[in-house]
C-alpha cells in the first residue's frame, strides 16, 4: 500500500452544516475504487463519526477522541485505547470544579460499551446532551464521586458557556500525562468546548497507529485545528484547509480550500484524476 489518507471531520472533511456533501462523498468512494486507503481522525466519538458520515463503509479502522480511541465504526469494536490514569483523572476534575465547569466523562467498558458519566445535569445545554447521548445507545451515569468509576475513562470534556475552560491548559500544566485542548463552538455562538485525555493519546499516536495497520508507506493528513498539528508533524504530506488555525497552517505541506466548499473532494479529484 503506497500511502494512507487520514481526514479530521470538523472543519475539514464535513461542511458547515455538520455534514458530507453529495461531492466529498463521492470522492471518497472514487478513492475506495482506486484503492487509495482513507480513514478520519476526529475529536467525536465514534458515534459522532457515524452521524458525519451516515452510510460509509470504512475500509480501516478510525481514530476518535483525537486519537485516546482506535475503533471499527463497521463492527462497533474496540482496535486500541489509551485511557486517563484515575487518580489523575479525580484530580484534573477536581480543578475543573473550581473554575465551575461541570464535567463529562466518557467512558469505555470490557465489553466495548461506551458511557458517560456526570456528576449532576444543572443546565439545559447538559439536559439536551444527556438525552441525545441516549438517544445513541450511550449509558448516561450520575455519578459524584469519580474514583469509585470501574470503567475506562477515555476523556474529560465540556461544551459550557463558562470561557474558563479556554485557560485549563495552563492550568493543568503542571501534570504531564494530561493533554488539553479547548475553543471556541464552531456550531453555536457563545459556547466553547474543552476536551482533556491522556498525553499519548494524539492524533500524532494514532495515525502511526493505522499506518502500521495498514502497511501503508507514506501518510497524507487534512486537518484545520490545533489538535491536528501532532499528525501534521509526522505525515509525509499534510495539507491544511483555508479556514485552519494559523499554527495548522505554519506545519502544513500546503493549503487548499474552505471546508463548506468541499475542497477535499476538488483537492482529490485533481490528485488522483477522477472527475467529480
Amino acid at each position: 500500500m503506497d500511502e494512507l489518507l487520514v481526514f479530521d471531520l470538523d472543519g475539514t472533511l464535513i461542511d458547515g452544516e455538520d455534514c458530507i456533501t453529495d461531492l466529498t462523498r463521492t470522492a471518497l468512494n472514487k478513492l475506495d475504487e482506486l484503492g487509495v486507503a482513507w480513514t478520519v481522525a476526529t475529536g467525536r466519538m465514534p458515534h459522532g463519526g457515524r452521524e458525519a458520515l451516515p452510510d460509509v463503509r470504512f475500509r480501516h479502522p478510525q481514530a476518535y477522541k483525537n486519537g485516546v480511541l482506535i475503533w471499527d465504526l463497521n463492527e462497533n469494536v474496540r482496535i486500541n485505547a489509551q485511557p486517563m490514569d484515575p487518580m489523575e483523572l479525580v484530580e484534573v476534575c477536581r480543578r475543573l470544579e473550581v473554575h465551575g465547569i461541570n464535567p463529562w466523562l466518557n467512558t469505555l467498558d470490557h465489553e466495548d460499551r461506551i458511557g458517560a458519566v456526570i456528576r449532576r445535569i444543572g443546565t439545559e445545554r447538559e439536559e439536551a446532551w444527556a438525552k441525545y447521548m441516549e438517544s445513541q445507545a450511550i449509558n448516561v451515569q450520575l455519578n459524584a464521586d469519580f474514583s469509585s468509576i470501574q470503567e475506562q475513562i477515555l476523556n474529560v470534556f465540556a461544551v459550557t458557556e463558562n470561557e474558563k475552560v479556554l485557560y485549563m491548559a495552563e492550568e493543568l500544566a503542571d501534570m504531564p500525562n494530561v493533554q488539553v485542548y479547548a475553543g471556541p463552538d464552531m456550531y453555536r455562538e457563545g459556547f466553547y468546548w474543552m476536551d482533556i485525555h491522556h498525553i499519548s493519546g494524539t492524533k500524532g499516536d494514532a495515525v502511526k497507529f493505522l499506518q502500521r495497520q495498514t502497511g501503508a508507506k507514506r501518510l497524507v493528513c487534512f486537518g484545520d485545528s490545533d489538535n491536528d498539528v501532532s499528525m501534521f508533524k509526522l505525515a509525509d504530506e499534510a495539507y491544511a484547509m483555508e479556514n485552519a488555525l494559523d499554527e495548522v497552517k505554519a506545519v502544513s505541506t500546503g493549503i487548499i480550500g474552505k471546508n463548506t466548499d468541499s475542497a477535499i473532494a476538488y483537492f482529490l479529484a485533481e490528485r488522483y484524476g477522477f472527475s467529480l
